[in-house]
């Protein structure tokens, strides 16, 4: 090899080398960079936890749920139902209004002297042992059938279908109920339009889900007939279940079926029931005073007797 060709094949190596060289070390403090990110981000999450754990009064029950609205006590059904409860329980209760979810990515939920408990039916059913109650002692094996039959028409058919008609198909009429900005609808409608397609309901059309809501709620009213509570002159634990899926069933916009039924006094036994529901342990329902959103923990409520 030639003495010039010699240099220059040195000379590449040389860069060769020296580029090799670069690029490793770019690598080892990229790798040093992005461990060094990941603990501080750990860091700073656990530092960010342990501030936010928070410390709740002892034998009282920490209801987590949304915050409330001025026209009625909750955006949500299930919020509505698990507080009714609490108040015909006479159980010492404080609301912490929120959007932070439960373990289970579910609201409403509670704490209890430490201990969180997800999803409103389990947490009536965690309550009942935990304070020795039961609101279905006065029913037979059938009747007890009957009436969880009829909560999961309600809660698992009939909810789903006004969260369609609430979410997807109520635009600015929603926003007039439940104040927020055009582009937070428009994610919650974006999740409920996936949520309600998983489930089944929002593969039909608007018509089959009106007609859906409507066959729900005269199932109801013909069940209720003329009884003072859905089994009798005797609440069940049914009834709270029923209580606030009505109650959700009348923060509907404007735009919806649910306006002409409700207008109409379609169903004139279930528009007594919820009214009579409400008298007994909602004297605090209307709250003229509430800015949506209101965030925190709130005074402990006082016992509604009925």
């Amino acid at each position: 090899m030639e003495p010039r060709e010699r240099c220059l094949t040195e000379k590449q190596e040389g860069i060769s080398s020296s580029c090799y060289h670069r690029k490793k070390t770019m690598s080892q403090w990229t790798i040093a960079v992005g461990v060094g990110l990941i603990t501080a981000s750990g860091l700073l999450y656990i530092i960010f936890r342990q501030k936010k754990k928070k410390i709740y009064p002892e034998n009282v029950i920490i209801l987590h749920q949304f915050p409330r609205i001025r026209e009625a006590p909750n955006i949500s059904p299930f919020a509505i139902k698990l507080e009714t409860f609490l108040r015909m329980a006479k159980l010492p209760y404080q609301v912490e209004y929120t959007f932070e979810m439960s373990p289970k990515h579910k609201i409403p939920w509670i704490t209890y002297n430490g201990e969180v408990v997800s999803d409103s039916q389990f947490i009536i059913e965690y309550l009942n042992k935990k304070f020795n109650l039961n609101f279905n002692s006065h029913l037979t094996d059938e009747q007890r059938s009957i009436a969880r039959a009829m909560q999961k028409m309600l809660e698992e058919n009939l909810y789903w279908g006004l969260v369609r008609l609430r979410w997807v198909y109520g635009n600015s009429y929603t926003r007039k109920i439940i104040p927020m900005l055009a582009y937070q609808y428009w994610l919650i409608k974006r999740r409920c339009q996936r949520s309600t397609y998983s489930q089944g309901i929002g593969r039909h059309t608007l018509a089959e889900v009106n007609q859906i809501v409507m066959d729900d709620l005269k199932a109801l009213s013909d069940f209720l007939g003329k009884k003072k509570f859905l089994m009798g002159d005797e609440l069940c634990e049914t009834d709270f279940a029923i209580f606030g899926m009505i109650a959700y069933s009348r923060q509907m916009p404007e735009n919806c079926i649910l306006k002409e039924i409700i207008d109409d006094d379609v169903f004139p036994n279930i528009t007594a029931y919820f009214e009579r529901m409400k008298s007994m342990y909602w004297p605090d329902w209307f709250d003229p005073t509430v800015k949506f959103p209101t965030f925190g923990l709130q005074p402990q409520k006082s016992h509604f007797t009925s």
